[in-house]
């Protein structure tokens, strides 16, 4: 059963965030200082959490029952750039992020109550300006380094820098972006976009040193088509135990892809193989995905269907000495409800794009500018008969079915709620031994400049 007055009473105990508006410090023609700052804070209230076996808090091992919680966090930022005629630009940022946990912690046990300052951005870098214009063109090339972004393609592979569980608190908001060390080498030369990356990640992502390359083409049948090469340097076991360590990763992908004389209808897809031996073992592993979504752009609110297949390899022998479990590395909420976190129950808390076998099905209507609405179903399967070791007879995990709607206030501030019920399949209940429909329900505002 849902409850919410444990968690309204914590909400009206003072901790909404505040903003404050984005400010160009100072301009002039060749130097530009600003600001920026965004915000937000989140109520949840999970009814049967863990499909009625309860939250397993992740520090203790204790079993708290339900989850109640609400989460926020603020992040004000300062940068500038400053530009010299022969020389290109040189550019930087700072920021800092301050997150909360009040109540029972999220519902896979990730947080509990707790709060959080630490640096999220430092970096300085230089590119071209308009050095290359006559043969490359207007800011070809940009070199940086620091703790800074990366986020290419649609968020799979490569998108968010830092997990935020244990004592960082808003898992679900999850404010850091940033990896805590990254050298990026990037180049825009006509339709054509190149990264070369060197990430280093803390413990939640495993610890994780990498080298890469990304080359894009835009404006391929409407849309974009890339290539992804990422070799693991070094990695130790962190939070979920993952296999990377000598990792190469290869993925052919493609994004709002529009087939001729079809401006209607859109794919996105991916195609991945991941193999090495280091020294935690050997690994082979593969993912892949096609997604189609037709918009009746024509239609009053404009409702749009979207359908998607997903298959993450799983272990069936998870004792021996290869790993063939995906490894999805850096994914991160990218494209809005679905992706890459796949049901706000299931993927949020329980499968993280390994070992799954997914369907999705998406309809959104747009009554207004201003207004959303979606409803998305989920059909989980377990790719191997095994959920983080625990061996199940069989692979029908979950069903789950989202709703939510997003509302554009101002400029400034949106809001978004969320209702989600999750079935558990015979998979789901071996792996928690919980029978019971679990629910979540979850309302969020941001405030950002």
């Amino acid at each position: 059963m849902l409850t919410t007055k444990p968690v309204m009473a914590l909400l009206l105990s003072g901790y909404a965030t505040l903003a404050i508006a984005d400010i160009t410090l100072y301009q002039n023609d060749d130097l530009t200082l600003s600001a920026s700052i965004s915000s937000a804070l989140g109520a949840y209230f999970s009814g049967n959490t863990r499909f009625g076996a309860g939250r397993l808090d992740f520090f203790s091992g204790e079993n708290t029952g339900d989850a109640h919680w609400a989460e926020g966090y603020l992040k004000p930022g300062l940068f500038a750039d400053y530009t010299l005629a022969q020389a290109g630009r040189f550019f930087g940022g700072v920021s800092s992020v301050t997150t909360f946990t009040v109540g029972d912690g999220d519902a896979g046990g990730y947080t509990k109550a707790d709060e959080d300052a630490a640096l999220e951005q430092l970096y300085v870098g230089w590119d071209t300006k308009s050095l290359l214009k006559d043969t490359w063109g207007i800011d070809a090339l940009s070199l940086s380094y620091g703790r800074q972004t990366l986020q290419i393609g649609d968020g799979l592979m490569v998108w968010d820098g830092n997990f935020d569980m244990y004592s960082k608190a808003s898992y679900w908001l999850a404010p850091r972006t940033a990896f805590p060390r990254a050298g990026l080498v990037r180049m825009d030369v006509g339709d054509t976009h190149v990264d070369g990356f060197y990430l280093k990640t803390d413990f939640t992502w495993e610890e994780t040193a990498v080298i890469g390359l990304n080359l894009e083409q835009n404006n391929f049948l409407s849309g974009k088509l890339g290539f992804l090469y990422v070799h693991v340097l070094d990695s130790t076991f962190g939070a979920f135990q993952s296999v990377r360590d000598q990792m190469n990763v290869y993925s052919l992908n493609f994004t709002e892809l529009s087939p001729p004389g079809l401006d209607n209808l859109d794919f996105w897809g991916n195609a991945i193989y991941e193999h090495g031996e280091g020294k935690q073992g050997a690994i082979d592993a593969f993912g892949w995905y096609l997604e189609g979504r037709y918009g009746f752009a024509d239609w009053p609110w404009q409702p749009s269907l979207t359908y998607r297949y997903v298959q993450f390899s799983g272990d069936d022998q998870p004792d021996d000495d290869t790993s063939t479990s995906f490894n999805a590395l850096y994914y991160g909420y990218s494209r809005g409800w679905g992706s890459w976190y796949q049901g706000e129950i299931v993927g949020a808390y329980y499968l993280f794009n390994s070992n799954m076998k997914t369907q999705m099905l998406k309809a959104t209507v747009t009554p207004t500018d201003t207004l959303t609405f979606g409803a998305i179903y989920y059909q989980f399967n377990l790719d191997a008969n095994n959920y983080y070791g625990v061996h199940v007879n069989n692979r029908r995990f979950a069903d789950e079915f989202d709703l939510y709607a997003d509302l554009t206030l101002t400029d400034h501030i949106t809001m978004s709620a969320a209702y989600a019920v999750a079935v558990p399949d015979e998979g789901g209940k071996q792996a928690f031994g919980g029978n019971q429909t679990e629910q979540l329900f979850e309302i969020i505002l941001y405030v950002n400049f």
